[in-house]
């Protein structure tokens, strides 16, 4: 942008001077430029006028090209009035020799030239001698180039007219040509301030877009300024959501409605858009869930949930503005203790906030951060405050709370604050969250004690926690999820980013002089996109292929610790953390596949030694059959998955087994109907199918629904309406009771259940006599990764 803007102000200069230069010649036609050039500015010479509006074209596209507001219409404005500006200089020029030649009247020449700007290209005449002459004779320069300028002004007129006119066509046929789209759906006045971090990281990821109902809103015109191509949907009808093809280019999802059942339920409409497309990533997805209690309930049904195709995490107003202002306080280096003043969801979020940076400081500390502060919840209710935060923290497996949380049973008034604070207001902070209703008690305290960092909600504040202060240290905030800049926009990205910290850490100071070894923020797109695809790719491998769970959700924590681990060989880590041999092996060769193909597709290739500039790596051979018969390869393979689980495990993503893979036997009935219908299971529920599904029946006439895409997976054709099952499936014993979220609908279990995972993640339940005659196994793990495989490279 720089480089541009320079470019801008010598194209701006050179303007100048040419237009200037014409002037003068039409002023004084006698005047000539010096040697070689005598020929630049006369009458009629064509490399002239060539000349000057080229460079006139590459100073208004240059100015068009870098301007901050992409919606607003000052630029182009600005470039009309500028070529109407020239040209009227020009042509006033122009005619100025006609005063000397006849008795001209000054007012016609300056009605001439404004009938030059108006658009007139006849020629003006003048009497000499009783006979009418062309005036100025020539032309000069400075009038073919004035009525070109003109010509350009009303065609960029035009060109803006029509722009604006058709600027949703042109929006979606940009989007429909991008080959990497940033999604943000249904984003309301409160996630606009989110769309600018969004902005910034999809510059380097294809077209920003927004799917909204109200295209010509203001929030789409504030998002159109910050780059966003704006497509109009109408949430209630799927078909105009995009195709398949479009969805399929999504790098990245996000659902910003205030309302998260609004959210999740376009979600479900964008899988059913993507049907059966191949699962061959997990799309990093942010849904806005402002409840930080049920957002933390949402990102543990992801965790081991039915859809697959997804790194989800939850981001809401809550959980980022407890961020920006731990962030804030916790940069300051000297506070000890942070007074949290009433209780509401942004004091939950707070206390999960400070554990989660208990957590990570754990895992990675850092020489110049100074150790967190203590909390100190002060509220009437903080008791029940405390007891939830901590229920919370156990159910999520970490035992009790990783940070120290002290309680003051009393309302925040100034008086019980003023005890806390006294003689210590320099190493303390106060944080009024949005339930306090008297704001004059953090500007009294503010007032009391000028070292006291103090954050007061304001709900009619436009500034965010990092604000200047007002008095004193007192700061007004508000809820939003304005992400701070260098942020992470998930929890997958931020583990991504200590992952790679961490090792950058570990690597000897003589060694860091590679583009693998730099801190994030000075790490290529290429290798933060690398550890990035690591990361969601764990989290897909270990579920569809190594037949474990994320959700622990409720699991009392295990005793087994990274000490525990530490000097075992990368196989028996991997079985210590609960993966059965086979199991292992998949994994790795599904990691070592989903890498090398990340790296041929940016052009690398193998290599003895390993070169970053030529792009050439000792471990990216053919295939994975020659990883798994070089020692040394498979032991790197092993030790890679088995560092990037442990990392995961220690920031707190821990899983379990749940699976195992047997194989789909036996012959069914299968029609396709093409009008949706319902079916009832054998505990009750009725079940709705959609048009197009398929109407199944095994011999013993069980009846049940099985979408398109997953029929045309599970079952090969017999002979005319009889089809026999194919595949291999994941399975496990049904708790009594839960519920199972099929394609269809909930689906309750009873006793003796078993419930089962297709490939594309869908979950249904089937009673043990029917399951017993229509699935054998356990089988190999490496049975169920080879047909997973073929499956998802579909």
């Amino acid at each position: 942008m720089r480089s541009m803007r320079m470019a801008q102000f010598a194209l701006l200069g050179v303007t100048v001077a040419l237009l200037g230069y014409l002037v003068v010649l039409a002023l004084f036609p006698g005047a000539t430029p010096p040697a070689p050039f005598q020929w630049f500015g006369a009458p009629r010479n064509s490399p002239t006028v060539a000349i000057v509006v080229i460079t006139v074209g590459l100073l208004c596209t240059t100015s068009y090209l870098i301007r901050r507001n992409r919606a607003s219409a000052t630029v182009p404005v600005v470039i009309v009035v500028g070529l109407l500006g020239g040209s009227f200089v020009l042509g006033l020029a122009s005619y100025w020799s006609c005063r000397r030649d006849a008795d001209i009247f000054f007012f016609t020449l300056f009605e001439w030239t404004t009938s030059l700007v108006k658009g007139g290209v006849e020629n003006q005449t003048i009497s000499v001698n009783g006979a009418d002459v062309p005036c100025p004779a020539g032309p000069p320069a400075a009038l073919t180039v004035a009525r070109l300028m003109v010509l350009g002004a009303f065609s960029v007129g035009v060109i803006g007219v029509a722009a604006a006119a058709f600027r949703l066509q042109a929006d979606r046929i940009r989007a429909w040509l991008s080959k990497s789209v940033t999604a943000v759906v249904g984003v309301d006045e409160a996630g606009v301030s989110m769309v600018t971090a969004i902005a910034r990281e999809s510059a380097r990821h294809g077209a920003l877009v927004l799917l909204t109902a109200a295209p010509d809103g203001p929030v789409a015109q504030l998002c159109r300024a910050k780059g966003a191509r704006v497509l109009q949907v109408d949430f209630d009808h799927p078909e105009t959501m995009g195709s398949k093809r479009f969805w399929r280019k999504v790098y990245r999802l996000y659902l910003l409605s205030p309302d998260p059942s609004t959210n999740l339920r376009r979600l479900s409409t964008i899988g059913e858009l993507l049907g059966d497309t191949a699962v061959g990533r997990r799309t990093p997805l942010s849904v806005r869930i402002d409840d930080p209690w049920l957002a933390i309930a949402w990102r543990a049904e992801q965790f081991g949930g039915s859809d697959t195709r997804w790194a989800g995490d939850a981001v809401g107003k809550y959980e980022v503005t407890a961020r920006r202002l731990l962030d804030q306080i916790t940069s300051v280096g000297t506070i000890t203790q942070v007074l949290i003043c009433g209780s509401s969801q942004l004091t939950l979020a707070l206390c999960a906030d400070m554990s989660r940076r208990r957590l990570e400081r754990d895992y990675h500390p850092l020489e110049a951060e100074s150790d967190l502060p203590k909390l100190v919840l002060v509220d009437e209710d903080a008791k029940r405050y405390l007891d939830d935060h901590e229920f919370h923290e156990r159910a999520r497996g970490f035992g009790t709370s990783a940070v120290a949380i002290d309680i003051v049973e009393d309302a925040a008034s100034e008086t019980v604050l003023r005890a806390l604070v006294e003689g210590q207001e320099g190493r303390a902070a106060a944080i009024f969250v949005d339930s306090v209703t008297d704001p004059t008690t953090a500007t009294r305290l503010a007032a009391r004690f000028p070292a006291l960092q103090v954050y007061a909600w304001d709900p009619q504040s436009t500034v965010a926690a990092d604000s200047v202060p007002i008095a004193g240290k007192l700061r007004n905030y508000r809820l939003g999820i304005d992400l701070p800049d260098g942020q992470a926009h998930d929890n997958w990205e931020r583990a991504a980013m200590l992952i790679h910290e961490k090792y950058v850490a570990a690597t000897p100071e003589a060694k860091r002089n590679t583009p693998v070894t730099v801190p994030w923020a000075n790490l290529s797109p290429f290798y933060r996109e690398s550890n990035r695809r690591q990361v969601h790719n764990a989290l897909r491998t270990v579920e569809q292929v190594g037949g474990h769970t994320w959700n622990t959700w409720g699991d009392a924590p295990d005793e087994l610790t990274p000490e525990a681990l530490d000097g075992l060989e990368p196989l028996d880590q991997l079985q210590r953390l609960g993966f059965a041999e086979d199991a292992i092996y998949a994994m790795a060769q599904a990691e070592f596949e989903d890498w090398s193909r990340d790296l041929r597709h940016e052009g690398w290739t193998y290599g003895p030694e390993r070169d970053y500039v030529g792009k050439h790596h000792e471990k990216l051979v053919d295939t994975w059959a020659d990883t798994f018969r070089d020692e040394a390869l498979r032991r790197a393979a092993l030790r890679s998955l088995a560092t990037t689980l442990i990392q995961l495990r220690e920031l707190g993503y821990r899983s379990k087994p749940k699976w195992l893979p047997y194989r789909r036997v036996g012959e069914v009935n299968a029609r396709r109907r093409y009008r949706p219908w319902t079916w009832t299971t054998t505990s009750g529920d009725v079940m709705r199918a959609s048009a197009g599904d398929w109407d199944v029946r095994d011999d013993a006439d069980a009846r049940w629904s099985v979408r398109n895409d997953v029929f045309r997976t599970s079952y090969r054709r017999m002979r005319g309406s009889r089809w026999a099952a194919a595949g291999v499936v994941f399975a496990r014993a049904a708790q009594p009771g839960e519920t199972i979220e099929t394609l269809e609908g909930p689906s309750t279990t009873v006793e003796g259940d078993w419930v089962v995972m297709g490939d594309k993640g869908e979950q249904w339940s089937t009673p043990d006599a029917k399951f017993t005659n229509r699935y054998i196994g356990p089988v190999s793990f490496q049975e169920r990764f080879e047909h997973w495989k073929t499956r998802n490279e579909r």
